[in-house]
């Protein structure tokens, strides 16, 4: 749902509510991360997520809106299955394109242990990062 509706709000960053947090993904999640320093997760292989809690939301959207960014941030209402704006901010677009972060390092390749592979993977994957700006 989220890849569609980042697709119909292309140079908005698109948040939706999931549980107690409202979450990104993907370009919009990276984004995020760089910007406002939100903690970046694996949402699945490949594909980063950040999340805002519920009682942060209004905080985060002050941030957005003093950068100017555009913004949209539905929620979903499971008993009537539709999805409802919540809110919406029609500043300037992020059109750059964002790539997701390398999984490895986004879950923390310590996590995995002292193996001299992953380590060799981590400063690959740092240098490329640092080339690629």
């Amino acid at each position: 749902m989220l890849e569609i509706l980042q697709k119909k709000n292309k140079d908005k960053i698109v948040l939706i509510k999931a549980g107690i947090f409202y979450i990104a993904v993907g370009k919009d999640a990276v984004f995020l991360n760089e910007q406002l320093k939100l903690k970046c997760v694996c949402f699945k292989e490949g594909i980063c997520k950040v999340g805002i809690p519920e009682s942060r939301l209004e905080y985060y959207l002050k941030k957005l809106e003093k950068l100017n960014l555009s913004y949209i941030v539905y929620q979903f209402n499971s008993e009537k299955e539709e999805l409802i704006q919540k809110y919406e901010n029609l500043g300037k677009g992020h059109k750059e394109e964002r790539k997701n972060k390398n999984c490895l390092t986004c879950k923390g390749i310590r996590n995995y242990g002292e193996d001299k592979y992953l380590i060799a993977l981590q400063k690959l994957f740092e240098k490329e990062k640092e080339e690629n700006g």
